[in-house]
């Protein structure tokens, strides 16, 4: 385990977490990941946090709670610092915030074409629920930027 700080997000993380959403490839063609981030900060702002090394955002992910069950989001580590137990306290961190506000499980997506992460959910305790994830957009995403 590498020596870090995790804390809540902060307005001027914005740039830093874009970036590592960008290159750990959580970054879409049709996601405005500012627009995204500025909403977060609307709502459950304690659930948003970063993992910091020296003052550098090394890992960030967003947490979400719906009155019902607590939702992960956009869990990202810097590639240098993956497979060094980064995630996995960031994970321990989000979960013990959660269940400070109530919440009794905890849900998230994994593309089905990351196994990688896949590994690591179930290595964290999570199980696959075997349910189908639908989703409709209400509003047309974005044209991607060229």
């Amino acid at each position: 385990l590498i020596s870090m700080k995790i804390r809540t997000f902060r307005t001027t993380d914005s740039d830093a977490v874009v970036a590592l959403w960008e290159e750990t490839g959580i970054a879409k063609p049709w996601l405005d990941l500012h627009a995204e981030i500025r909403e977060k900060c609307r709502r459950d702002r304690d659930l948003f946090i970063v993992a910091t090394q020296r003052g550098t955002i090394i890992g960030s992910v967003m947490g979400a709670y719906d009155g019902r069950r607590g939702w992960v989001y956009h869990l990202a580590i810097a590639p240098a610092q993956q497979r060094r137990g980064v995630g996995t306290a960031m994970m321990a961190a989000l979960e013990s915030r959660m269940a400070r506000v109530g919440v009794i499980k905890v849900n998230l997506q994994v593309r089905t074409d990351n196994a990688a992460v896949e590994a690591f959910y179930l290595g964290l305790g999570y199980a696959d629920d075997r349910v189908t994830s639908y989703g409709k957009w209400l509003v047309a995403p974005p044209v991607a930027k060229t």
